[in-house]
């Protein structure tokens, strides 16, 4: 079944490289999240638009870890910053906190404010 991206979720979509990105084919409609929000799912990833925190990417170790403090409706909020680069890993930041992700490790660390 093909889903269609549109809206915010869409060009940020698009912007990331569609479906040859990393998020590659959608395989959810788009949803109702916590706080007014809406997200959708891909094969790669999850994009999140909330009005106060605009459209954001959150993937793999990060975005599990994110999910088990409770995603968007949890203590971190909705994400403030797609996922970025860091001295060996990455980071996602959030309305209240951020998550890192050590690739030497394979671990994740959870900061919250």
């Amino acid at each position: 079944m093909a889903f269609e991206v549109k809206g915010t979720i869409g060009d940020h979509y698009n912007e990331a490289g569609g479906a040859s990105s990393p998020l590659g084919e959608p395989i959810s409609e788009e949803l109702d999240a916590a706080k007014g929000g809406k997200y959708q799912e891909f094969a790669g990833g999850v994009i999140y638009f909330n009005l106060a925190t605009g459209t954001k990417t959150v993937y793999g170790a990060i975005r599990q870890a994110w999910e088990a403090e409770g995603g968007a409706g949890g203590r971190l909020g909705y994400p403030t910053s797609d996922e970025l680069g860091i001295d060996g890993g990455k980071i996602s930041h959030f309305e209240n906190g951020s998550i890192s992700y050590s690739i030497a490790d394979d671990a994740v660390t959870v900061n919250a404010n």
